[in-house]
């Protein structure tokens, strides 16, 4: 968690693409188990986007640059470079309630959840407590290199 909350901006941003640049020769099954794991060391705080106006959620950089941590914005983080892994049009974000909280979560292939479980990636038929509230079709998706 130090490494999050010690690193500069610039080293924050650089550790986003050592991950994509790692992960560009897996297989897809290590692609999605890095991405998870990668992103479970990264430390939550309080919720600083409002789920329901996804014309207002940062980029990628402005999250890492600004240290924009919580549950959701850490699956933004997850959803744009799932996107790039793997291909935008297999890859969904949803804002699910778990009984407890509210949160968005990344899917691929509306089956597999990321970020529901730290560093875990879940079939969705296996989270028997959570309800899908709302699905975000239209998130820009970034020209990231």
């Amino acid at each position: 968690m130090s490494e999050w909350n010690n690193s500069t901006a610039e080293e924050r941003i650089a550790k986003w693409r050592a991950l994509r640049t790692h992960i560009s020769s897996l297989d897809e099954e290590e692609k999605i188990n890095s991405i998870a794991a990668f992103f479970a060391s990264v430390p939550i705080g309080a919720r600083c986007i409002d789920f329901y106006t996804p014309d207002s959620w940062p980029t990628p950089w402005e999250l890492l640059y600004h240290k924009l941590f919580c549950a959701s914005t850490i699956s933004l983080l997850i959803y744009h470079t799932l996107c790039l892994a793997i291909g935008e049009e297999r890859v969904t974000i949803v804002l699910i309630d778990d009984g407890s909280d509210r949160f968005l979560v990344p899917l691929v292939d509306k089956q597999r959840i990321f970020n529901y479980e730290l560093g875990m990636v879940n079939n969705i038929t296996d989270c028997t407590k959570l309800k899908i509230v709302d699905e975000f079709c239209d998130i820009e998706m970034y020209h990231i290199k």
